[in-house]
């Protein structure tokens, strides 16, 4: 059975809304679509939605973390992506989900109907460009992914790491709430080896490590490791 996730209350005369996430990035998809939706929390391991599901809604993920998974024929799971605080996702080419949303850790997300979505891309053009915008950031993702092809497993953990620095904007030190299982579900290796991936990366003195945190000490030798493959990182 699914464990869904349940409404957050309305927030209090206190608190801002729009979040100041979304004021303070300036991007108006996110300032002009939250209001659209309704705020949810979700307990870690809680289902969003499942793969076949209709996909009559897309979400916004205001604080945590959100994975997406397939689970395929032979049992094996592929996690397709990694969702971050003023992400969207579930926006789908196809009128059902394509994957299974998860929630990784204690999670809010704000969810908004699909047609409410499309109302607002086709009255205001700069929303259609900026969702445009979104759609071909995680292609480019799923590209870079594919372009590591037989790379090392340091070269993947490497391009992971850089990956999450650039999006979560937060200096050279990361949070990684997600399992060492999930990040080699996402790269196309066991548990293990990404933890023999660590190692070396650490050993080397590219990286520092402590509980759930990852500093990154040199992110251009990081870059570097994997040649042209990585996209510049802003």
């Amino acid at each position: 059975m699914l464990q869904y996730g349940h409404v957050v209350p309305a927030p209090g005369p206190h608190v801002r809304w729009p979040p100041a996430l979304a004021q303070a990035s300036g991007d108006l998809t996110l300032a002009r679509t939250i209001p659209l939706g309704r705020a949810e929390h979700f307990s870690p391991g809680a289902t969003l939605y499942a793969e076949g599901d209709i996909a009559d809604a897309v979400y916004w993920v205001v604080a945590g973390i959100i994975r997406t998974v397939n689970i395929g024929r032979d049992g094996n799971r592929v996690v397709r992506g990694f969702y971050l605080s003023g992400d969207f996702f579930g926006l789908e080419r196809t009128p059902l989900h394509a994957s299974s949303a998860e929630a990784v850790s204690e999670t809010r997300a704000v969810r908004c109907s699909r047609s409410r979505l499309d109302a607002l891309a086709i009255s205001d053009a700069q929303i259609a460009n900026e969702l445009l915008s979104w759609l071909l950031r995680m292609t480019e993702r799923a590209q870079d992914l594919s372009a590591l092809g037989r790379a090392s497993a340091a070269q993947k953990l490497a391009y992971f790491l850089l990956d999450l620095m650039d999006r979560v904007s937060a200096g050279r030190s990361i949070a990684l709430p997600m399992s060492r299982t999930d990040i080699g579900d996402y790269l196309g290796l066991s548990s293990e080896t990404v933890s023999r991936a660590f190692t070396t990366l650490r050993l080397d003195g590219l990286i520092a490590t402590r509980a759930r945190y990852v500093t990154l000490l040199d992110p251009v030798a990081l870059k570097r490791m994997n040649g042209n493959l990585m996209r510049d990182a802003s």
